[in-house]
């Protein structure tokens, strides 16, 4: 038996960034994400171990509609957030926004 749970958080990227599943950068800003979990039946505590996240893709012109949803593993956005949120790999943001056809800022995070 597989006991799941869903939640919903509301992330913020400072830069433009790029997740896999999707062509090019997707624009700085706030993006809804839902995580997919299950429960760890094998834990001594209770744990969720995340399964998937999915990532709304607003529409430019209506923010009220997601025009695409994102199915992400887990650790990779949280890898691109981290990426997103550190000063001290300002460079190794700046090569990812260029690798995939962007201009990286001036200016550190």
């Amino acid at each position: 038996m597989s006991i799941t749970r869903t939640t919903h958080r509301t992330v913020t990227f400072f830069h433009p960034t790029h997740l896999p599943g999707h062509d090019g950068l997707l624009p700085a800003g706030e993006y809804e994400i839902d995580t997919l979990e299950k429960l760890d039946l094998d834990a001594p505590m209770r744990r969720y171990i995340a399964l998937e996240c999915r990532v709304h893709i607003w529409s430019e012109k209506d923010k009220s509609e997601a025009t695409n949803i994102l199915t992400v593993d887990p650790q990779k956005l949280e890898a691109a957030l981290a990426l997103d949120s550190d000063p001290l790999r300002a460079s190794d943001r700046k090569q990812m926004i260029i690798s995939h056809g962007g201009q990286p800022e001036d200016d550190a995070a």
